[in-house]
């Protein structure tokens, strides 16, 4: 996205060239576009005609000023009329295109949004670990609100200036075809001046929307950990840190301003050349007799006065487009981004809960890093609960993302019953797991919205009964309002271990086949962790359970235990068996349960394939 490649000048002087790319999304509302043109060309018609009437009044003066019969007003009152009902009709086609090309570009900017949100939701968690939250909010809201303004407001501009172009050229040949030429010769300079314009700002422009990307992740971020940077007087630091990104944009920003200063001479030159050429010629053919009457002549100064607007309006409009261009080039690199892990053609969906999961000789690597697996194996069946431990880094939680598919083994294989998980469609694999992370995430809403994020439709009885398993219920019921509480940003308003709980109470509502672990009670005391596993052990009856954690007592109850160290699985058993091995896991659980190991253990020699 931001990685992408400065375009050559040449290629940057197509204006407009990326906002083409908007046509998928627009081609739905053809009907609205045709309106808007058809309403558009109306008012234009309205727009003008008084100018040519105008011309014909002038001509009718002079012809009654030469003449001694009496003035006749009946004439004037007609034109006036005329007049009177070209402004009305400009105001109600005017309005009937406004509305359209409004209209459309609301449709569009909510398609575009959802379209960016949803593409968003099919990439990988890779993605997410490897792009600031803050730079993807600035492409979703910012960047698309900038195309909405080019829809609604440039779009309308450029089908006015064309049509009124276009119109006010044909009534000036039909005229006197020498005053049109006079007034069309200096154009050309035009073309020159958009393509050095197009070609000088468009990377300014570039820059300027990366930048605001990266602004808005360093006060998203810094927002979040403010009582953090608070904590450690961090603030003249992080202010310096934004002052740096926020230069990057200005700077940017300025350097558009000083290109868009050379531009803005040039079109008043174009303006200003046209204008004089048209009043000194126009004068001497209409003096000498050669040319129009003097009523044409002066519908022409007028039609001239009516082009130099637009041309000004060019301008600016040129500048728009420029911005707008930028936005669009983020908007569809960031769809163009194809998720690494997704469905292939010939997967099957699950039709019933799985019963047996298997690990078999898995290896895996971060992107550019050393392998975090190495071959680790183990299989589970319903009603088992396998527990898995080990120094921080030695791969437990990757072994949960590998089994959720946010990444896929570099060699070996998983699989539910039997099937390996490429074969299985993601949609149907999540569902029927049920996952607790380390860090519990609750987002913006009450207590109940939260729990029900899987089921939204789920009873309020359903709903209890998961906070209860999840020892939730008893602090949701002091509450002041109870599940109807509001938990603020991130769950903000709660503790660590309240969020965990209904983090828990979220997966158990889903009733999986699978329930994962990964450090779900690493924050709750030791009275609450007692409760929330009787409850589980209940629980976990018919279904798998996987449970990663650093406190032993955690996973005492499982069937088997891995032991983890450096991706290497170096000890596995049940609880008794592994203290009476007196291995690493013996060595933990003298050092958690405050007794004295009965000797140093040394360090696992660990063999990787």
């Amino acid at each position: 996205m931001d990685s992408a490649n400065e375009k050559s000048p040449q290629k940057a002087a197509a204006l407009g060239r990326r906002l083409w790319l908007l046509s998928p999304f627009v081609r739905p509302y053809s009907r609205l576009i045709a309106v808007g043109l058809i309403a558009n060309m109306t008012a234009r018609v309205f727009d003008l005609l008084p100018l040519v009437v105008v011309g014909i009044a002038i001509d009718h003066i002079t012809k009654a000023s030469a003449s001694t019969a009496p003035v006749d007003v009946t004439p004037f009152i007609r034109y006036g009329l005329i007049v009177f009902a070209t402004f009305a009709g400009l105001a109600v086609f005017q309005s009937i295109s406004d509305y359209s090309w409004s209209t459309l570009a609301q449709k569009v900017r909510h398609d575009l949004r959802v379209k960016l949100y949803c593409h968003l939701q099919g990439l990988e968690a890779a993605f997410f670990e490897e792009r600031q939250v803050g730079e993807l909010m600035s492409v979703v809201s910012n960047d698309v609100d900038n195309l909405e303004n080019f829809l609604s407001d440039a779009t309308t501009s450029i089908v006015r200036i064309f049509i009124t172009f276009v119109g006010i050229y044909g009534i000036l040949i039909w005229m006197d075809w020498r005053l049109a030429l006079l007034l069309f010769a200096p154009m050309p300079l035009v073309v020159v001046a958009v393509k050095f314009f197009a070609t000088r700002v468009q990377p300014q422009y570039r820059k300027a929307r990366r930048a605001v990307g990266k602004v808005n992740s360093v006060i998203e971020n810094n927002l979040q950990g403010m009582g953090v940077i608070q904590a450690y007087t961090a603030e003249e630091e992080q202010a310096e840190r934004l002052s740096q990104r926020s230069g990057e944009y200005r700077d940017a920003a300025i350097n558009a301003a000083r290109e868009r200063a050379f531009f803005v001479p040039l079109i008043y030159t174009v303006a200003g050349l046209s204008f004089s050429l048209l009043i000194a010629g126009g004068a001497w053919l209409t003096l000498g007799g050669y040319g129009p009457t003097v009523g044409d002549y002066t519908s022409f100064i007028l039609f001239a006065m009516r082009m130099v607007m637009p041309l000004f309006v060019f301008g600016m409009l040129t500048n728009q487009i420029q911005r707008c261009e930028a936005s669009a080039e983020r908007i569809f690199n960031l769809l163009a981004i194809e998720p690494r892990i997704q469905d292939s053609p010939n997967v099957v969906a699950l039709e019933e809960p799985p019963s047996s999961l298997a690990f078999d000789t898995v290896t895996f690597a971060y992107p550019d890093r050393a392998p975090v697996l190495h071959g680790v194996e183990f299989s589970l069946e319903r009603g088992q609960m396998i527990g898995i431990v080990g120094p921080t880094g030695a791969g437990k939680s990757t072994l949960i993302k590998l089994l959720l598919r946010y990444y896929d083994p570099g060699a070996g294989y998983i699989s539910l019953d039997g099937k390996v998980l490429t074969d299985i469609s993601l949609a149907s694999l999540r569902e029927h797991v049920g996952y607790v992370s380390q860090e519990a995430f609750l987002f913006t809403g009450t207590i109940a919205e939260n729990i029900r994020l899987g089921d939204a439709h789920a009873a309020m009885d359903t709903v209890r009964e998961a906070a209860r398993v999840a020892g939730a219920e008893e602090f949701i019921n002091e509450l002041p309002q109870g599940y109807d509480t509001q938990v603020g940003e991130r769950g903000v308003k709660l503790s660590g271990g309240q969020r965990q709980r209904i983090s828990l109470a979220r997966a158990v509502l889903g009733d999986p086949a699978i329930l994962v672990l990964d450090e779900a009670t690493s924050a709750v005391d030791t009275r609450t962790e007692e409760v929330i596993q009787r409850n589980l052990n209940k629980f976990r009856a018919g279904r798998m359970t996987i449970a990663v954690a650093h406190r032993l007592s955690t996973v005492r109850q499982s069937d088997e235990i891995l032991v983890l160290v450096d991706g290497v699985v170096v000890e596995r058993g049940d609880h008794d068996n592994l203290i009476k091995s007196q291995g690493v896991y013996s060595d933990l659980w003298a050092v958690q349960s405050g007794q004295t190991p009965q000797a140093p253990h040394p360090p696992h020699q660990v063999e990787r394939s």
